[in-house]
This record gives C-alpha cells, sequence and structure tokens, in this order.
C-alpha cells in the first residue's frame, strides 16, 4: 500500500489555508482544514495508507513537523499552501525534499488556481497541483496519472507538463466519510461555540451567488446528499462531539434543501448545537425559527457595506432594509448574530467607510468581523484590478483579516484603510454598552473561555 500525508504546513501564525480562501486568525481559533478533512475520506475509500498532520492544530514546530514527517515516511504527500503564508509555505516543502527526497509532492491552495502551471517554473519540488478537492480527479492522477490529461490536476509527466481543465461540476457532489479520527478534535477551536467538542462540516460546496470580491462563487455550486451528511453526524456524535460549524458558504442558499436538512436534524435528535454562514436575503423568519428548533444560536451574514452603490458594484444584490430586518428577526428568536465587513473595497471613501461602521453599530449584532478589501485568487475583483495596474500580480502574499492592504485604491491610501480598519474595530468592541451587553450574555463555561480569549485578541490588536 501507498503511504500517503495529507500535510498542513507548520507557521509562525495561526494561519487558515483551506476552501480556496486564506487568512490569519483574527484571534486564538481555529478550525478544521476541509480540504484535509474530505480528502481523508476519499483516501480512505482507496488502497491507500493515509495518515495526517496539521501542524497548526498542533502547534509543531518546523523541525518537530519535519521530524514527525520522516518518521511516517510517506510516498505521496498533500499539502497546503496559502497566499496568507506563501513563502513560509514554500521555504518549508522545499525544505522537506531536500531532507526527505523520495516522495510524489501534491499541493493545493487558492493561489494555484491562479499560478496554474507557472508553479513548476516557480517551485520545480512539486509534481502536481490540485484545483478541486470535491472531486475524486486527485485519486484519478495517482491511479492513472502517466501522461493523459485528468480535471483538477496539472502534474509533471516525464518532460511534459499534463494541463487539466478546471471543472467544479454542478447538482451533486460525493464527499465520503472523512476520517475524523486522524484529526486532533480538541486541538481545534472558534469563538462562537457554546459546548466542547466541536467539528466542522460542509453539506455543499461552492456559492451560486455572484459576488466579485469572493473566489468561492467561482467553484460553482453543488449539493451533498443528505444521507452523507446524517451519516457523518452519526459519526460526530458517536466522538463525542456537541457543537458544529456548518461551514457551507451560504446556508440556506436552496431553501427546500435548508428545511429539509433542519427536518433531518429534528428526526434524528442530535441535540447538536450549531453555527453557519448565511445572506440576509437567504433566509425568513420561518427557516429562521426552524435553524433555531434544531440548535442553531449564531448565523454570520455578510453584510459588507453600508453604501448601496458599492454593494451594488461588487454584485453583492442586497438591500441595506434586508440586512436590519433579518438581524432583527434573529434577535426576535435569540440566535446570535455576526455581521461581516469589507473596508476598502473598490469605490471606497473616508465617508463611506465611517458610514458602514455606523450602521454595523446600529444593527444590534452581537458580534461583527471587519475585514480589508483584497483581491483574492480566483476572484472577478482580482482580474479587475491586475487589468486596471492597481495591484503587483507577482505579490502572492495576502491576507484580508490581520495584514495591511495590497492594492491601489481609488480615494483612499493603503494606510487609511488600515487606520478606518482599526477604528471599525475600537468604535465597535469598545464601547461600554456592548461590553455589558456581552457580559451578561454568557451562559457556560466555553463562552467564557472563548470570550476572554478574544478580549484579550482584542486588546492587543487594537
Amino acid at each position: 500500500m501507498k503511504k500517503i500525508l495529507l500535510l498542513n504546513p507548520p507557521g509562525d501564525q495561526i494561519y487558515l489555508r483551506d476552501y480556496y480562501r486564506s487568512k490569519v486568525s483574527k484571534a486564538k481559533y481555529y478550525y478544521h482544514p476541509l480540504d484535509l478533512l474530505y480528502l481523508s475520506g476519499r483516501f480512505s475509500k482507496q488502497d491507500f495508507d493515509l495518515d495526517v498532520i496539521d501542524a497548526i492544530a498542533d502547534q509543531l514546530s518546523l523541525d518537530d513537523c519535519l521530524a514527525k514527517i520522516k518518521k511516517i515516511s510517506p510516498d505521496i504527500i498533500l499539502s497546503l499552501v496559502a497566499s496568507s503564508s506563501y513563502h513560509k509555505d514554500i521555504a518549508f516543502l522545499e525544505k522537506l525534499r531536500k531532507e526527505v527526497s523520495d516522495f510524489i509532492l501534491i499541493v493545493t491552495g487558492d493561489i494555484y488556481r491562479e499560478l496554474r502551471e507557472q508553479t513548476f517554473t516557480a517551485t520545480p519540488f512539486v509534481d502536481a497541483v490540485l484545483l478541486d478537492f470535491s472531486t475524486d480527479d486527485i485519486v484519478r492522477y495517482l491511479e492513472n496519472g502517466r501522461g493523459e490529461k485528468i480535471n483538477n490536476v496539472i502534474y509533471k509527466f516525464k518532460d511534459k507538463i499534463i494541463i487539466g481543465d478546471e471543472v467544479h461540476g454542478s447538482g451533486e457532489f460525493d464527499a465520503p466519510l472523512p476520517r475524523w479520527d486522524l484529526f486532533h478534535l480538541e486541538k481545534y477551536s472558534f469563538p462562537f461555540i457554546k459546548k466542547r467538542k466541536f467539528a466542522s462540516i460542509l453539506t455543499d460546496f461552492g456559492c451560486p451567488h455572484k459576488c466579485s470580491f469572493c473566489a468561492i462563487n467561482t467553484l460553482g455550486f453543488k449539493l451533498r446528499p443528505l444521507s452523507s451528511v446524517m451519516e457523518e453526524l452519526e459519526v460526530l456524535k458517536s466522538l463525542g462531539v456537541n457543537e458544529l460549524f456548518v461551514r457551507d458558504q451560504t446556508f440556506g442558499a436552496n431553501r427546500e434543501r435548508t428545511i429539509e436538512f433542519c427536518k433531518n436534524l429534528i428526526e434524528k435528535n442530535f441535540n447538536f448545537s450549531w453555527t453557519c454562514f448565511s445572506r440576509v436575503d437567504s433566509v425568513n423568519e420561518s427557516i429562521l425559527a426552524l435553524m433555531k428548533k434544531t440548535g442553531c444560536h449564531t448565523v454570520m451574514f455578510g453584510i459588507e457595506s453600508a453604501n448601496n452603490a458599492m454593494l451594488e458594484s461588487v454584485k453583492k444584490n442586497i438591500s441595506l432594509e434586508q440586512a436590519r430586518q433579518t438581524i432583527d428577526f434573529c434577535h426576535k428568536l435569540k440566535i446570535r448574530t455576526v455581521g461581516t465587513f469589507i473596508i476598502g473595497l473598490p469605490g471606497e471613501t473616508r465617508e463611506s467607510a465611517l458610514n458602514t461602521i455606523d450602521f454595523a453599530i446600529s444593527l444590534n449584532l452581537d458580534y461583527a468581523s471587519f475585514n480589508i478589501g483584497v483581491p483574492e485568487f480566483g476572484a472577478p475583483f482580482r482580474k479587475e484590478v491586475i487589468a486596471k495596474g492597481w495591484v503587483d500580480k507577482d505579490n502572492l502574499e495576502m491576507d484580508s483579516a490581520k495584514s495591511r492592504p495590497i492594492w491601489k485604491n481609488q480615494f483612499l491610501s493603503n494606510e487609511e484603510i488600515w487606520q478606518l480598519h482599526k477604528k471599525a474595530v475600537k468604535s465597535f468592541y469598545l464601547r461600554p454598552k456592548y461590553f455589558l451587553k456581552r457580559l451578561f450574555a454568557l451562559k457556560t463555561m466555553e463562552e467564557i473561555k472563548q470570550t476572554i480569549k478574544e478580549a484579550i485578541s482584542l486588546f492587543f490588536r487594537s
């Protein structure tokens, strides 16, 4: 049997590298790398001896991680690489290649959707690139990669580069049961969880919406069979998991499916508590009430801006009234809300940014996440700013969460955007009224611990 290692490399920060978007954790939270998680199930169905190293979760140093890899002695390594940590990731993999030479190295991550075949010029020690973890194309490559073209895989064969098409498909996708036993559940955390242990799951892949700043909608949109989802939840319950982070990019995008999912949770009587992402136009009061009944306690909504023209220009296709109404529905149902906002989208001015900050405060949100607009790899926004010469296309490192801006906004300097981002965080969180609201909302010991961690992180960031 071939030994295959799924690797999330070590790093000097808490890097979130998965699902073809990447960033640095804003605090101390770190959730499960979905790519490796669902690939573990795919490889388990085949004739492979599988192991997993998540060096971020296990807080492994570079040397400790290298030693662990040498001990496993894999024939194949499939590693995450991210734009938020690109040069560090590549330096580690190059060192690994020098010290452990005899293995096939496959890389996957947001950056390769643009680099594609250029990967082998920039990093000749790489053997293959994977462009979609939701398919079985990587297994086809390992079993039959002898010069034929394979979708979603670009690889070296003899003296040629074989370039597969990037094809994500639609409808349904098969996600074999992940090898949860290979992931150390106790090492992962998330600021909104109410219970331990917690796990991340996907019930769909991609997104049907067209926001130009986001790369996920360029992955298509397909649903995972609910029978497969329920099977995974049965396993997680048997492992003592009490909390879920549903990582669908837009939970509720298919309303009929959403209702069916919730009814399945009620019928199975899992008693999970859970958090999800959604949109203010994807849920209504009745669906939110059903979600609440199944244990949903927190919903994150992408609101982005208080500028209607800006929302229209980036194809967000929501209104500020929809945002206010949906947040009010959640408040009425006692579902906590998180609003996510972007400072520095195209057309941003100081006035529009300040309006967004004021709007975020006025919404009665439980939490707000302020990010900096970045040209994500794979997103239409990136193509736009490259075409206009507003970003250095050779700059391969970026992060929307903690790094400074890297592209040229029409009306604001990068320093002004950075200062407005800091102002947003301070203005929202450092309010006595907000502090008291959060203090009295704490119900469980896990919530208290997570809140203390986040508060300490917020203090040092501000």
